[in-house]
């Protein structure tokens, strides 16, 4: 599919798409200098959506897209994998905390909320009785 309907169907503007491209998020298939997206396109999209609304950085999201891309659970690491696999490994056990901590907060939120609710409604259900 072009970028058009591409930028349709994830709800991304070409302008990002294009961008996503430049840094090397999206790898589309380039024929005669036109650009072929696919699902496995739009799936990615998809997740650079969703990590993006739950606090991943482009740059965060670009080193987990890379590190997919080259693991191989056969082959040994070098040293100098194995150093960027733990740095790697250690940022997302700090986003995984930062998770915990939303969902936390989002938890508490819902408390609070639904006791108003309930506040809400013994006021309007007591209005409703002397009238």
């Amino acid at each position: 599919m072009k970028i058009g309907e591409f930028a349709s169907q994830t709800g991304v503007s070409k302008d990002t798409i294009r961008y996503y491209e430049k840094i090397k998020l999206l790898k589309p298939n380039i024929e005669c200098y036109h650009r072929d997206y696919t699902e496995e396109d739009i799936l990615s999209i998809q997740v650079i959506i969703k990590l993006k609304q739950n606090g991943f950085t482009l740059n965060e999201i670009k080193l987990l897209f890379e590190w997919t891309e080259h693991v191989d659970k056969d082959s040994e690491l070098t040293e100098v994998e194995t150093d960027k696999l733990q740095l790697l490994r250690n940022l997302f056990q700090e986003k995984y905390r930062e998770m915990i901590q939303k969902e936390e907060q989002i938890i508490q939120i819902k408390e609070v909320l639904l006791r108003a609710d309930k506040k809400m409604e013994q006021l309007l259900g007591g209005t409703k009785n002397e009238t």
